[in-house]
């Protein structure tokens, strides 16, 4: 027909968000982007077990999956929190994963120091509200390989999944983690 009649096809992005223990994360904000960054659509919110699901969208485009949380900055955050931190930052004990030494970088620096320490503490005791230059949760891509799982502060880590040309229905999973929970109790 000479391409009078171009037909679009269309494909699905669907995924699952929950934690570390695989536990289902509800309520998580997962926003689809396009290539230069906006958002598409309104964003999409996870049910009670974890699982969110966009419409149809047109094949070969680029596109970002962008879960986010800002809520609830104290859930699962204690002082045994601290301590953990703390004996891990003076070498008495590590922080069994790779996620949990991750939920110890308080500040999102890339490290985790006594400064973590006076960030966490200032918010368990209602000095802040919220944690300087992080989000209450973080979302890794479900299939990401850490280099030296002891050392994840050195990756290269994208909270965001990239999508450069869609071309199938496509699954993508998150693991979320608690900033400050570094015993899992959230």
């Amino acid at each position: 027909n000479g391409n009078v009649c171009n037909s679009v096809t269309s494909a699905f992005v669907t995924g699952n968000i929950h934690s570390e223990q695989n536990e289902s994360l509800p309520n998580i904000s997962v926003e689809l982007k396009g290539a230069d960054g906006a958002a598409l659509l309104d964003a999409a919110m996870t049910n009670d077990r974890g699982d969110y699901a966009f419409p149809a969208m047109p094949q070969g485009g680029s596109y970002k999956i962008d879960p986010t949380s800002s809520d609830d900055y104290l859930n699962g955050v204690s002082t045994l929190d601290l301590v953990l931190i703390q004996r891990y930052i003076l070498g008495m004990s590590e922080l069994e994963t790779p996620y949990r030494i991750l939920a110890a970088d308080i500040n999102n620096d890339r490290r985790v120091t006594a400064v973590d320490l006076v960030e966490l503490r200032s918010v368990i005791l209602g000095y802040k509200e919220s944690f300087t230059n992080n989000e209450s949760w973080r979302f890794i891509d479900e299939n990401f390989k850490f280099l030296d799982p002891k050392f994840p502060l050195n990756d290269n880590l994208s909270e965001a999944y990239d999508i450069s040309r869609l071309d199938s229905d496509m699954a993508i999973n998150f693991i979320g983690l608690k900033v400050g929970d570094v015993n899992g109790s959230v």
